[in-house]
């Protein structure tokens, strides 16, 4: 088999190079602010729409088609508008 289907939850991918988490956030559920230190952060939602603040103050409200990148000394918080789906890349350097 040349390709893997993931549709799994939580941690999917792990290792030197990478980590890939897949996220389920039902709405008015958060995320408390945290950092990615040593990581470059990318963030894709894939359903829904969420709301991210980045270290306190600066807002992105989020949907399908968006890509944030941000870099990991950033602080994160999330909070699900309505039933949402992501998937963070944390992208070792």
């Amino acid at each position: 088999m040349l390709g893997q289907e993931i549709s799994d939850f939580g941690h999917i991918i792990s290792n030197d190079q990478l980590s890939v988490v897949h996220v389920d956030l039902p709405k008015g559920k958060k995320i408390a602010p945290h950092d990615h230190k040593g990581q470059d952060i990318f963030f894709s939602v894939v359903k829904g729409q969420v709301k991210a603040t980045l270290n306190g103050s600066e807002e992105h409200t989020l949907s399908p088609g968006t890509l944030l990148r941000f870099d990991g000394e950033v602080f994160i918080g999330i909070e699900a508008l309505v039933d949402s789906e992501f998937f963070v890349y944390l992208i070792n350097l």
